[in-house]
């Protein structure tokens, strides 16, 4: 504890999570003093305990974002920082190729619940790019109910997300498909999708990434 509150103190998480983060505090408070010990102080950890995670209402959680990423009229005024995107991506992030015979796309991907579209919003913010799929008033709790669970920012100007993963690079195997990822972009680039020799290296280094990797 001493040393994971300070860091998310200063380090916070933007998303809903920092709910979780606040409560599981707020318990870790409660034992330092030892009031868990008694019915009382056991009783508040089990309601605390009993309003995180998937217990915690899509209200309270798309509440949160909204108002700590500043989202109004579909856009947010909080500014992303660099190693938070850095650590986002390694974690959430998708470096995917859509193939159809010699036509490519590359593009990022990132997901999240709809509850956490604001964070969504900023990707696309610090990106200065992209779109979110489904399309709808951001800012309107009952429009972000009903629409897919699974909210996505899907970014697909190459020469960006290089530019920021290059100086950002990732620490987790995940940096392996990055790698193959700019691999597809710099053949496509130089038009060699375009001949029998170069597409077929297209599509055996796509068939080894992500879940296809060893």
């Amino acid at each position: 504890m001493e040393k994971v509150i300070p860091h998310f103190d200063e380090y916070p998480c933007l998303t809903s999570k920092e709910l979780n983060y606040k409560d599981w505090k707020k318990i870790c408070l409660i034992m330092s003093k030892k009031e868990h010990l008694n019915i009382s102080g056991m009783e508040e950890v089990n309601q605390i305990v009993s309003l995180m995670n998937k217990n915690r209402s899509f209200e309270d959680k798309y509440n949160h974002c909204k108002s700590f990423l500043g989202l109004s009229d579909n856009e947010v005024n909080f500014n992303l920082p660099n190693h938070w995107v850095q650590g986002f991506l390694t974690g959430e992030g998708l470096f995917y190729h859509y193939l159809n015979g010699t036509v490519i796309n590359p593009s990022l991907e990132l997901g999240q619940n709809s509850h956490d579209v604001a964070i969504l919003i900023a990707l696309k913010k610090f990106f200065n790019g992209g779109y979110i799929k489904p399309k709808y008033k951001f800012n309107d709790l009952e429009e972000c109910k009903s629409s897919r669970s699974l909210n996505r920012f899907i970014l697909r100007n190459t020469e960006t997300i290089i530019q920021f993963v290059d100086q950002y690079p990732m620490l987790t195997r995940k940096h392996l498909d990055y790698v193959d990822w700019k691999k597809v972009v710099e053949l496509k680039n130089k038009g060699l999708h375009k001949t029998e020799e170069g597409l077929a290296l297209i599509n055996e280094i796509v068939s080894k990434m992500n879940s296809k990797r060893d």
